[in-house]
């Protein structure tokens, strides 16, 4: 049986660490000096070096020949460490030895000498995943052990270690690791074992291992067990399960347009190739992560190579603004799912849908803000016309046109205001008349106030001209009008929205006169006509002028009651102004808004 690369290729001296240069000088300073801590605590990821680190300074502080405070890994004592044979250098694994009375087993035995080293060492690895009790029982030999005993501490996650713990040792943090130096380490690894690996074989290989130095040699040794010499970056992909670089691109390139065809068809290839459901997010994520740096032009973080950095320019162009840090949230939500026994296939598709469809990752506030921009949009247009949202009331009928009641029977409540969704594309109803049943019921059919224009695409509409072309009619207008809505999306969403009511009533070349339907949306385009302006251009491919125009109707005059009385409310001689139940369907189109009456029947 064969050991394992990361086994039989561990640094034996401080100058052989990889990537970590700070802790090696450090340690080499304290050994050749002879002032060494009582404690030290070893943090970093997975693989850095932690533990071959701790190995080679138990070796240094015992060394019967140490040069120039490395350890000669030659002599009786280092070969006793070595050889795994020490009794005086033990390592604890602090998840199975985690409890009270194994730290107590410990006080106890650090008062004895060494048995044949000079000094004892004791190696506590994953030393978060002791107990409070045990910290505490470990606490007083920690800050204050015997002079023969050295304390080593490696963990992964250092903010779980008490801070009493953490003041009385000597803290090293152990870095990711370059991926340049990765690459080298794995190419005198394969030129040891007499292996012919291609560079860019081993620069993937180091680049999945994630700074990780033991997981890029386990990845090594899983690829030069396929058997295949030389090792290519096609054998390393099927080793590992990675996918094709294209299908990932075109996974990209399909959410970035919304097509979820598309970009199903390409996880369909994915796994069809034997592609690992990991692997494939965190490829995506990779390439979504520099597609977002390079939207914000942080070109340098990106880390591309050649044939990425093209594509994910593109990809930054395309997408609209935060798309890819939603993908970032989708990817990383799904690959934390995928280590539950769930359908990993139906786990990465549920991911991509999402994102093509537009939905928010958990916890998004995309959806909120967005309504929190038309809500504050509503309250500004009725404090412009100085109206206030409230029950609509029915008028006082005259005592002659009354109809006779019990006299135990109370008053009816003043009608009630229901928002529902739109099945239809219903106008606001008359209040309910006093002879209204006490349960909500359909309202007649009334003579609703002209509606809100806007923009609705004819069933059989023709296909919109290609985005380039400037229009050069009112039609062409309103058929490009979603998309122009899209353009505007990207400068200012408030725009958007009140544009989203808004037609195009004029046009001509290089002039377009928008069409609005009531004074707020007039008064928020005027606002923003620069932006208007830009976008407008920018749509059309040239220079364009932008007009308002108000093309809104006043408010019809209220009918009069059913019974022919004349109405009981006073005539106001003020201007007619857009009703407050328009302005709510303007700012929350879809929205339907219906009456019903409540009667209170606590006293019959």
């Amino acid at each position: 049986m064969s050991t394992a690369l990361y086994r039989r290729y561990r640094s034996p001296r401080f100058a052989d660490l990889i990537g970590q240069e700070h802790v090696a000088q450090t340690l080499l300073n304290e050994v050749r000096s002879g002032d060494l801590a009582h404690a030290y605590l070893f943090a970093g990821i997975r693989g850095t070096g932690k533990t071959s680190t701790a190995r080679i300074l138990a070796r240094a502080v015992n060394c019967l020949n140490p040069r120039d405070g490395e350890p000669c890994n030659e002599c009786a004592a280092c070969q006793e460490i070595l050889s795994g044979a020490a009794v005086d250098v033990l390592e604890i694994d602090a998840a199975s030895n985690r409890g009270i009375d194994e730290m107590r087993d410990l006080r106890d035995k650090v008062k004895f000498l060494p048995a044949s080293l000079r000094r004892k060492v004791y190696i506590i690895d994953e030393a978060h995943m002791l107990t409070t009790e045990a910290w505490n029982a470990f606490l007083k030999t920690l800050e204050e052990p015997p002079p023969h005993v050295l304390f080593v501490l490696a963990t992964t996650e250092p903010h779980k270690v008490p801070d009493t713990v953490r003041s009385r040792v000597q803290r090293f943090d152990f870095r990711r690791v370059d991926r340049d130096a990765v690459a080298r380490h794995l190419g005198r690894i394969a030129a040891a074992e007499d292996a012919v690996v291609d560079a860019a074989a081993l620069d993937l290989v180091a680049r999945a291992g994630q700074g990780s130095v033991r997981d890029a040699l386990s990845l090594l040794d899983q690829s030069l067990a396929s058997g295949e010499r030389p090792v290519t970056v096609a054998t390393v992909r099927r080793a590992l399960g990675l996918a094709d670089p294209a299908v990932v691109r075109n996974l990209l390139g399909a959410l970035a347009a919304a097509d979820a065809a598309a970009a199903l068809r390409a996880v369909a290839a994915a796994f069809d190739a034997g592609a690992d459901a990991r692997q494939l997010l965190r490829e995506s994520a990779r390439l979504a992560r520099a597609a977002e740096l390079l939207s914000i032009g942080y070109a340098e973080g990106a880390d591309l190579d050649a044939d990425d950095e093209p594509v994910c320019r593109e990809l930054a162009t395309v997408a609209r603004g935060g798309f890819w840090v939603d993908a970032l949230d989708r990817f990383a939500e799904a690959e934390a799912n995928l280590r539950m026994p769930v359908d990993a296939r139906l786990t990465v598709e549920l991911c991509i849908l999402h994102l093509a469809h537009g939905a928010p990752a958990s916890g998004g506030g995309g959806d909120v803000h967005a309504l929190a921009e038309r809500v504050a949009a509503l309250e500004a247009a009725l404090r412009d016309r100085g109206t206030a949202v409230a029950p609509r009331t029915v008028a006082p009928p005259t005592p002659a046109a009354a109809p006779p009641r019990e006299k135990s029977a109370p008053p009816d409540p003043p009608a009630a205001i229901v928002a529902a969704p739109l099945q239809e594309k219903d106008a606001p109803p008359k209040p309910v008349a006093e002879s209204a049943p006490t349960i909500p019921s359909a309202a007649p059919e009334p003579t609703a106030p002209p509606e809100p224009v806007r923009h609705v695409d004819p069933p059989d509409a023709p296909p919109a001209p290609a985005l380039g072309a400037a229009p050069t009619d009112v039609a062409e207008w309103t058929a490009r009008w979603p998309a122009l809505i899209d353009v505007v999306n990207r400068r200012d969403r408030m725009l958007a929205g009140v544009l989203r009511d808004c037609r195009a009533v004029e046009s001509t070349p290089g002039r377009l006169v928008v069409g609005v339907p009531f004074g707020f949306h007039e008064e928020q385009l005027r606002n923003r006509l620069a932006k208007l302006v830009e976008s407008v251009s920018e749509f059309a491919g040239a220079p364009t002028t932008v007009e308002i125009l108000f093309v809104g109707a006043a408010k019809q005059d209220a009918a009069p009651p059913a019974n022919g009385e004349p109405s009981a409310q006073p005539a106001d001689p003020s201007p007619p102004e857009p009703d407050t139940t328009q302005a709510v369907l303007a700012t929350f189109p879809g929205s339907r808004i219906t009456g019903s009456r409540l009667r209170d029947h606590a006293h019959d």
